[in-house]
Formats: C-alpha cells, structure tokens, sequence
C-alpha cells in the first residue's frame, strides 16, 4: 500500500525519529499523475472509473519495501495486488521485478521477472534474471513508471528537497 508523501513528509518534519522506526526502510518514491475517483452506478453495482487530474499536476505516493510474506527472501513490484509493492499501471507487467537484500553487506538488488516493458536502474535497460545492485537515489523505471530508491537518510534529504521555498529569482530593473 502506498503512503501518502505529504503525510509521510509533515510526520518527518514534526516527530523525525518515529517515522524512522515505523517504516520500513528503502521506499520507493512514485510522482504519478493526480487522479480523482468518480464512483458511475451500473445495473450490478458500484464501480470505480478513474479520470485523470489536470495535466501537470502530480500526486508523490511513498511504497515500502516491506515483506507481506515473511517466508520468501524477496520482495515482488508489480501491479496485480498479489505483489508487495503495487504499481498501478497499464505498463508495469503483473509481476515485474523482485527486490533482495544481500544479507552479507546488506546491499539491495533489483531483479527483472521477466516482463513486457523492461526494467531500467538509472536509464539503462537491466537483464531479466540477473541481480542489479541499487544505491541510494537510484533512478528506476519500471514499464513507463519512474521511482527513486530511497533509504531512510536520502529520503529525509528528499523531503527538505521537495519542501524548501523555490530559489530567489533576481531580476534586472530599469
């Protein structure tokens, strides 16, 4: 499940050391496009029809790296629900790529399953079946899906990043 970035950000900002305890570290950082839900009644019940927010806005959603399956060493993106991570995306394959962590030097690897659109660790399209190390601020793509691999340090830089003021333009007058 995704958490909200500006939740996550403002519980950051006001109690540091909770969130760092309470969640589950790397995340990956989603700027999807913003989506509203319009609920349209059919004769058998009550769907969801998703339309799509004004071009440009976008909407952060924070995804864990959290086992749901205690019993497996990895961790499943994709976009059926059966996966750990869920992204919801026409491109993302059903299951698209595994995460591991090394449990030596504690280094996390990112591993194509196999899909359609491919897997890409900063830009460069990735072997389905081979383990690709990930560092911090890692660019992926999955499908047409972009995200950043964060963990707990770089994500609190993002977070300062995200909130400052923009730069003071200067400007010439007369």
């Amino acid at each position: 499940m995704a958490l909200k970035f500006s939740i996550l950000a403002s519980q950051l900002l006001a109690d540091r050391q909770t969130v760092l305890r309470s969640v589950s570290w790397p995340v990956l950082v989603w700027e999807s496009p913003a989506q509203r839900w319009d609920f349209q009644a059919n004769a058998c019940s009550v769907t969801p029809a998703r339309a799509r927010a004004p071009q440009g806005s976008l909407e952060l959603h924070v995804l864990e790296l959290r086992e749901r399956f205690p019993a497996r060493n990895e961790l499943k993106l994709g976009r059926s629900l059966d996966n750990d991570a869920v992204l919801e995306d026409l491109t993302v394959s059903r299951t698209h790529a595994f995460f591991r962590k090394e449990p030596h030097t504690g280094v996390w690897h990112v591993v194509d399953a196999g899909s359609h659109n491919g897997t890409f660790v900063g830009g460069v399209l990735i072997v389905p079946g081979r383990p690709t190390p990930l560092f911090d601020r890692s660019a992926l793509r999955f499908g047409r899906v972009e995200v950043s691999f964060l963990q707990a340090a770089a994500f609190e830089q993002y977070v300062h990043t995200r909130l400052a003021p923009p730069p003071a333009r200067l400007t010439h007058v007369g």
